[in-house]
């Protein structure tokens, strides 16, 4: 299918509508191939009309010319459980010729699950209508992978929040930089951020996202906080959550597991850049011997083209924790107090830990994996990941030209130098000798 813009009306719109659609499954994606070439070939966008709803739902759009080439679209539809149609709406503006065209339109995964004539062991969840079987992972996760709605039956209210009704037992953490934002439909910047919901995929549902435009800058961090939860014990606290990191601009989101309130505690998980325009689901297995809190971290990139979204938080196998954590001392900056060990048992070629006083091998120091309860025998250590974006590079560093080896000569006298660079930070120039941009 193609329009061709060749008259000299200043606006000029076209409109392509889908037949109807029943319904999908909860893993419905929708592709196909454009072509949006020319002066005036203008903007054009999908939008889903849904039975019973007045305002309709963008899922997709295009700008501008994008050169004489086809390109893929793809889409995410989730679950839709009502009838539904598609509607490609293509406006052209100006005097000058430009051409449209889409091919390949392809429905993938959008099947319910099919029936099953058993579904036996404890990793698995038997459908009530619809006789599916499906992953026990998968239960109160928000999401109806069933079909029939059965497997999101019975659930915690306190233990998942869809943040349709407000944030649940969430809260915005005071001592970080700004606060996540809670929003319907798309993020007010084009080319950035969600279009619509996880948990409806409609503009009428709601999603947490972190504003990165002004006067947010670089590196500025959104942390959002769990309620408490018991410690683990001998099962597994299973959280689940939706995130969309969509933008040139996206830099990281991270989740962090904490026993002690005045701290950011372990890292669990974290995600860089620009991951496409959809809802991924994330799956973290967390295990703990103390009461602890969940805290997931948005931070800032270099421009405003990196909104990040959350929706859909559920924990499984979890119980909340009627407490508070905990508190660590903190002594002022520049001074050191020494350390005082628990009583303990432990001989000159063992480490104790910190907290208990077990002991532990010294070998099992720094060796990227906590063997203490309280983490203490990998603190201040080598870090397991580094992205240069602290100053202090990780304990990376450039030895003095004495401390180089011997294979160079010995009338050197200089050397060059390894330093921290940032693209934003760029004068004219040096743009042809630097990368634009980090890695990270």
């Amino acid at each position: 299918m193609f329009i061709l813009k060749n008259s000299s009306s200043i606006s000029q719109i076209a409109r392509l509508r889908s037949p109807k659609f029943s319904q999908t499954g909860s893993n419905c994606m929708l592709s196909f191939w454009y072509y949006n070439y020319g002066e005036s070939v203008g903007a054009a966008e999908m939008q889903l009309l849904v039975d019973g709803l007045k305002k309709p739902t963008v899922v997709w759009r295009t700008y501008y010319n994008e050169g004489n080439q086809w390109l893929k679209a793809v889409i995410q539809l989730g679950q839709l459980p009502h009838p539904f149609q598609l509607s490609l709406d293509k406006i052209s503006l100006g005097f000058y010729e430009g051409v449209s065209a889409i091919d390949d339109i392809t429905f993938e995964n959008c099947a319910l699950p099919p029936p099953a004539l058993s579904c036996e062991g404890p990793n698995n969840f038997w459908c009530r209508d619809t006789k599916a079987c499906i992953d026990s992972l998968l239960v109160c996760d928000l999401v109806d992978n069933c079909g029939d709605g059965s497997d999101e039956d019975n659930c915690n209210p306190d233990l998942q929040c869809n943040f349709e009704n407000g944030m649940c037992n969430w809260e915005q953490d005071v001592e970080d930089d700004f606060d996540w934002i809670r929003i319907q439909g798309p993020t007010p910047t084009v080319n950035t951020g969600p279009l619509k919901d996880h948990t409806t995929g409609i503009a009428r549902g709601h999603y947490l996202y972190m504003e990165s435009s002004e006067p947010r800058q670089f590196q500025d961090k959104a942390v959002l906080l769990s309620p408490l939860f018991n410690p683990s014990g001998d099962r597994t606290c299973i959280f689940r959550f939706h995130y969309h990191m969509f933008g040139k601009q996206v830099y990281k989101l991270s989740v962090h597991k904490r026993t002690v309130s005045n701290t950011k505690g372990l890292l669990l998980w974290y995600k860089f850049g620009n991951q496409g325009n959809r809802w991924i689901r994330q799956t973290l297995y967390i295990l703990s011997s103390k009461p602890f809190q969940i805290l997931v971290e948005g931070t800032v990139g270099d421009s405003f083209t990196g909104d990040i979204g959350l929706d859909d938080m559920s924990f499984l196998g979890c119980t909340l924790y009627n407490g508070n954590l905990p508190t660590v001392s903190t002594t002022t900056l520049g001074t050191s107090v020494p350390v005082t060990l628990p009583m303990n048992n432990c001989t000159e070629r063992e480490f104790v830990c910190r907290a208990s006083g077990h002991c532990i091998q010294m070998i099992q120091k720094c060796d990227f994996r906590p063997d203490c309860s309280d983490e203490s025998d990998e603190t201040a250590c080598v870090k397991e990941v580094c992205d240069f974006e602290d100053k202090n590079k990780c304990g990376w560093y450039q030895p003095a030209l004495g401390q180089m080896s011997g294979k160079y000569p010995s009338h050197t006298t200089s050397i060059f130098k390894w330093e921290l660079g940032r693209g934003a930070n760029l004068y004219p120039g040096q743009d042809k000798h630097c990368p634009l941009t980090d890695h990270t």
